[in-house]
């Protein structure tokens, strides 16, 4: 085995690399020649840990996976039982933008328009975040497709915040975080939370809510809405 040199380039270091040219210039200029260029080495330092260019390309995918969406499962799976903490774990991770970035997701998304193996993992990425929603929104108490449509109507909710180019402040994003908790999840319970800090510290785990979590009076339901109208 041939032995590493010290001081060499590593392999993150070309993955770090690639990301950062695939962000900021398409999949198309993820190559071996401006990558090298980029890091200032020779591409015979890239040919180190990499046999061939798709070899970077799938420990590309790899790492999106890893700094794009498991930041998501461990945020959930951390906040507990609770849905409110789960809820706010998950958007801490979108709207702080810890361990998440957006511009990487769209990167994603444009190279998938002329690759159909990226097509199908974005697919299959795509799913899987919202199965996470659905699992937070059956911890909230929905069912079937309740659970399923606030979980895609969740996601989409983002993911079009991210299209449309949304300039907003992160201050004031935070103070309306209450009001789509409203729509999203049905009940005003974020509203407790009074001051964009206090939905920050939330996101960040520290919450304190005055009540522990029994659920959403479900006395209202679609049957009994139908016998009204």
């Amino acid at each position: 085995m041939r032995k590493k040199r010290s001081g060499a380039l590593g392999k993150q270091d070309c993955i770090s690399g690639a990301r950062k040219l695939l962000i900021k210039s398409g999949i198309a200029n993820v190559k071996v020649e401006p990558l090298a260029k980029a890091l200032n080495v020779t591409t015979g330092s890239f040919y180190w840990h990499f046999a061939k260019r798709e070899d970077l390309y799938d420990a590309l995918l790899q790492d999106w996976y890893d700094t794009n969406t498991a930041p998501l499962h461990r945020a959930v799976e951390g906040a507990g039982p609770d849905p409110r903490q789960q809820y706010l774990a998950f958007f801490g991770v979108w709207v702080l933008e810890r361990d998440f970035n957006p511009g990487y997701d769209q990167a994603i998304r444009d190279w998938a328009k002329t690759s159909s193996k990226v097509a199908r993992m974005l697919q299959s990425i795509d799913e899987d975040r919202i199965d996470l929603l659905h699992k937070i929104f059956q911890d909230f108490g929905y069912h079937g497709l309740d659970a399923t449509m606030r979980a895609r109507v969740t996601y989409y909710h983002q993911l079009g915040y991210y299209a449309l180019k949304v300039r907003e402040k992160r201050e004031t994003r935070l103070e309306l975080a209450p009001y789509y908790a409203d729509i999203l999840t049905g009940s005003s319970w974020l509203h407790e939370l009074k001051t964009a800090n206090e939905i920050r510290e939330g996101m960040l785990g520290n919450a304190t809510f005055e009540q522990e979590w029994n659920g959403f009076d479900r006395s209202f339901t679609r049957s009994s809405a139908k016998g009204s109208s």
